[in-house]
């Protein structure tokens, strides 16, 4: 027999580790290192999509404070405008009413002169309707006290007391002179002056 007949001897290989080996210590240590590092990385994206949302939020929060702002600006500065359109008409009402007045005076007749104390008066009339005119343009408007309704300082001016006979305490007994109020409602320029009962 040749030699190239003869069995290869086989070097027998380790076996594989059994499963209830435990790991190596340096294999464990790469374990942990990779599963922080996947933790960090899902902590880390979830930060910067808090951090994108929060900075979305402010962004809209602002513009919205922004926009609110500009408006109520606007807002009072047309109210502010109307305002003062408002006074500059109300002030040229009454220069013209005091004009008038100072030509009715400056045309007051003599004592003796009946027709003529009769078209200055008549000139006071006019006047007058001419005043409550311009009352109407500017909303004003003249209200008057209910006879019999309970007596309310905050609407009504009393200037006195007075005793009828059927009507309880603090009831309006009289108008002795009427209210002013705007056309907004519940604006009051000045109460009616009012009796009210004891």
């Amino acid at each position: 027999m040749s030699d190239d007949s003869k069995p290869v001897e086989t070097i027998p290989l380790a076996p594989p580790p059994a499963r209830g080996v435990a790991p190596s210590t340096t294999q464990r240590l790469v374990e942990e290192m990779i599963a922080l590092r996947e933790s960090t990385g899902r902590q880390l994206k979830f930060f910067e999509q808090t951090i994108r949302q929060l900075k979305e939020d402010s962004a809209t929060n602002f513009t919205n404070f922004v926009t609110e702002t500009t408006k109520a600006y606007q807002s009072m500065r047309t109210e502010l405008h109307g305002e003062k359109r408002h006074a500059l008409a109300l002030q040229s009402e009454l220069l013209e009413v005091a004009l008038d007045l100072a030509r009715i005076v400056a045309s007051r007749p003599a004592e003796g002169d009946a027709a003529g104390l009769f078209a200055w008066s008549e000139s006071v009339g006019v006047l007058s309707r001419k005043v409550e005119q311009m009352l109407a343009r500017l909303g004003i408007q003249k209200y008057n006290a209910v006879i019999g309704s309970a007596y309310n300082p905050a609407i009504h001016e009393r200037v006195g007391n007075k005793r009828v006979e059927g009507m309880g305490p603090l009831l309006v007994a009289e108008e002795m002179e009427p209210g002013f109020g705007s056309q907004q409602p519940e604006f009051v320029l000045r109460r009616p002056k009012v009796l009210v009962t004891e």
